[in-house]
């Protein structure tokens, strides 16, 4: 058997892109199979890319022009029958976002044109895979393609295939929870509004009475509007006989306007029961479909294929065993069903299933025009964030921050100013906190004392001025801009994984060795011989 590539990648969409280009920039090599000819305009599609999820595409270049082109917005306005209730803030941060507004086709093409620009990713369009099989050494895949059927093996295979994933059907796996029988349209329309670019959540307006609707910002004057369909609802006939328009100037009023896009879906509220099936590892909407609420679909997705590629360089190099990437399956699975959870809450305050509920909703929304308790009730959706892995295996507890995304804060290195993040992603970090370089030096030099498992650099933080004099010159010396990263992390060592998430903490540096081994799975002591040191 002849092995194609270290890992393959089923599904040119945003996921499978950001996996593949993750890897690459870890030195995997892999081949990315698309069934499609070429890559498809979707109009907005999923719409919104958060801050720290740019904060993975960053890693390999794209995040900048990502952010550059799209709609960077702070607020989210609610209303209710016309009147504004509420205007939730989100802090603007030191890196990207909170939130961008752009197209997924838009991130797609970024995204390709950088793939394509690198050795290491091979991607094939028009090969579509129609068969799959496994064992101890490889998985094998069908190909279906113009010049015929093949078929290819892998060390490793990441379906991104999609919420229609058939290498999910293919190997069996349940897909559980439930389609919405409600239908939605989605409209991208050109034109200029007069309305901040921000996020618009209507509950019962008066242009689209007793269901919601939402209006979102994206670059070149689109606005993406969401209307909650009525069961009756004919879009092709209202755009054949000039309803349509009366919709769309029920919204807008009589200002100009061109249809870019128009697609209407049901939503789905599913996961599939094991992300990991053998060597095949499911990412995206292939692993769980969410509805919109929040943007946490393609967000979610792309933190899969982040906390899977720093996971399988390792694995494929001997240096953690298989067993690493059974902690995909647990991390990203309680970030599914977490995100499930926010947005079932969601739908029971969109859709309510009953009478009771539907008279409860219609009580709150009467009160939050005027009693300020209620309108805190009216949910319009809880925004995507980072998942907090605090129940993982290869998480140390004790800590509130263990688990979660790495904060941020401003730094300077060899006298320019950067963010912390920044000099996080390639490899494990150990981040020393240290009020001075003696102190500095000690943390380090026991850190030292044993040769590490795997490698991994190290980053001292110090206030700035700090002289940096006895500091080895392999670490990398980063001066705190002010107090508040100390306040944050206070002083000692933490552990970044190359994902960014803080896996252990300690204040004795020659506790640093096993922090390391545990938080890549590594538990025969022997699994690693020699020094890996950073």
């Amino acid at each position: 058997m002849i092995i194609e590539a270290p890992v393959g990648i089923v599904g040119a969409g945003p996921v499978g892109l950001v996996a593949a280009l993750r890897l690459a920039s870890l030195g995997v090599d892999c081949v990315v199979l698309e069934a499609d000819p070429h890559l498809i305009k979707q109009g907005s599609k999923a719409c919104l890319i958060q801050g720290d999820v740019l904060e993975v595409l960053d890693k390999f270049g794209c995040a900048q022009q990502i952010a550059d082109e799209g709609v960077t917005w702070t607020t989210a306005r609610t209303y209710v029958r016309n009147q504004e209730i509420r205007a939730a803030q989100f802090p603007r941060g030191l890196g990207y976002g909170p939130f961008v507004n752009i197209s997924q086709f838009r991130i797609e093409q970024v995204l390709v044109d950088a793939a394509e620009a690198e050795p290491a990713i091979d991607i094939r369009w028009g090969q579509k895979v129609i068969g799959v099989s496994q064992d101890d050494d490889a998985v094998t895949v069908r190909v279906d393609s113009a010049s015929g059927d093949f078929d290819l093996s892998f060390s490793y295979l990441i379906a991104c295939d999609g919420v229609r994933s058939g290498l999910r059907e293919m190997l069996g796996v349940e897909w559980t929870g439930y389609t919405h029988q409600d239908r939605f349209l989605i409209t991208d329309i050109r034109a200029k509004l007069p309305l901040a670019k921000e996020r618009h959540f209507h509950y019962d307006p008066s242009f689209n009475p007793g269901r919601q609707l939402v209006m979102h910002p994206q670059p070149n004057d689109i606005w993406r509007i969401d209307w909650q369909l009525p069961p009756d609802a004919d879009i092709e006939a209202e755009r054949a006989d000039g309803r349509f328009d009366e919709r769309v100037r029920k919204v807008i009023g009589d200002i100009p306007y061109e249809i870019d896009w128009v697609s209407t879906y049901r939503f789905h509220q599913r996961v599939v029961d094991r992300l990991r099936v053998g060597r095949v590892l499911f990412a995206g909407d292939a692993a769980h479909a969410l509805p919109p609420y929040g943007s946490r679909g393609m967000n979610s997705g792309i933190q899969d294929a982040d906390n899977l590629a720093w996971k399988l360089p390792l694995v494929l190099a001997g240096t953690a065993p298989d067993e690493l990437l059974d902690t995909y399956h647990d991390e990203r699975y309680a970030a599914a069903k977490e995100n499930l959870r926010v947005t079932e809450a969601t739908i029971r305050f969109m859709v309510p299933p009953n009478r009771i509920r539907r008279l409860t909703r219609s009580v709150l929304l009467t009160l939050s025009g005027w009693l300020g308790l209620a309108r805190k009730h009216v949910n319009s959706g809880k925004m995507a964030e980072p998942y907090h892995y605090t129940d993982s295996a290869i998480i140390q507890k004790g800590h509130p921050l263990l688990g979660a995304f790495a904060p941020d804060g401003r730094v300077y290195v060899n006298g320019s100013p950067t963010r912390l993040r920044r000099l996080l992603g390639d490899e494990f970090v150990g981040l020393v906190f240290a009020r001075n370089r003696i102190e500095a030096v000690e943390m380090i030099d026991a850190a030292q004392l044993r040769p590490w498992p795997l490698p991994a650099n190290l980053v001292v933080v110090l206030p700035y001025g700090s002289s940096v004099a006895g500091l080895p010159p392999e670490v990398t010396v980063a001066m705190a801009e002010d107090e508040r990263l100390f306040d944050t992390y206070g002083t000692g060592w933490w552990l970044a994984r190359p994902d960014g998430h803080l896996a252990a903490t300690g204040h004795r540096g020659e506790e640093f060795f096993s922090a390391l081994r545990a938080a890549a799975g590594i538990v025969a002591s022997d699994l690693v011989e020699g020094s890996m040191r950073g």
